[in-house]
């Protein structure tokens, strides 16, 4: 397959670690809450799936500009779009994921940490402590939940070059395994909503905590 060397400079969501404040019988460990921030990394594309054709246009827009690039086409205007990813070097170990990769397991995974996301964004990096357990029971809710309306639609793989911060020295070669999937926007936001409306917990809120999962769910998807 025909390598295709093209310098990037790369605009993406990456998920990074909020804090998380301590609190005794934590109802269940979640592991780092994921927030999306924008993050700048230099990479060689060196290969593709469909090298030396163009790449689609969604795995272009996903690598410059992340959800919000696929999100702007007009083919997913009425749609939210999650990606499933996984990196590594060994290219056939990442093809097997790609294979078993399930709506019924994954996706909900991914839904999640866009939720996980979502709080921590209102509670400026600490949702523990701006909705208590209430933050904790959406998200397992969330992981547990089985979505309707979500289509599976497409793979795709890339191989690139990695640098160091100052863009001049390699730090190494990847693949990156995209998966595309869709959901319709309505039909996700009634199910959020029905999540965040029925979430349950056995340590009573406050009335600070109250309020606040009260602001969360009227404007939980202005910039979801």
């Amino acid at each position: 397959m025909k390598a295709v060397p093209t310098l990037i400079l790369v605009v993406g969501m990456s998920l990074f670690t909020a804090c998380q404040s301590n609190r005794e019988k934590p109802m269940v460990r979640f592991g780092p809450i994921p927030e999306y921030r924008e993050k700048t990394s230099l990479f060689e594309l060196i290969d593709h799936e469909n090298a030396p054709e163009d790449m689609p246009e969604w795995v272009s827009r996903y690598i410059n500009a992340g959800i919000n690039g696929i999100e702007g086409l007009p083919e997913y205007a009425d749609s939210y779009v999650f990606i499933g990813m996984q990196r590594g070097s060994n290219q056939d170990s990442l093809k097997l994921w790609a294979d078993s990769f399930s709506l019924d397991r994954d996706f909900p995974r991914l839904v999640s940490a866009r939720v996980q996301a979502r709080f921590s964004a209102f509670a400026n990096g600490n949702p523990d402590e701006e909705f208590g357990r209430y933050f904790e029971r959406v998200v397992k809710n969330t992981i547990d939940a089985a979505f309707e309306g979500v289509i599976q639609e497409s793979s795709y793989w890339i191989k690139k070059r990695t640098f160091d911060d100052d863009g001049l020295n390699p730090t190494g070669e990847v693949y990156e395994y995209y998966i595309l999937t869709r959901i319709p926007r309505d039909a996700l936001e009634n199910q959020i909503n029905l999540l965040l409306i029925t979430a349950r917990t056995d340590l009573p809120p406050t009335r600070d905590q109250s309020a606040a999962a009260m602001r969360l769910r009227l404007n939980f998807f202005d910039g979801f």
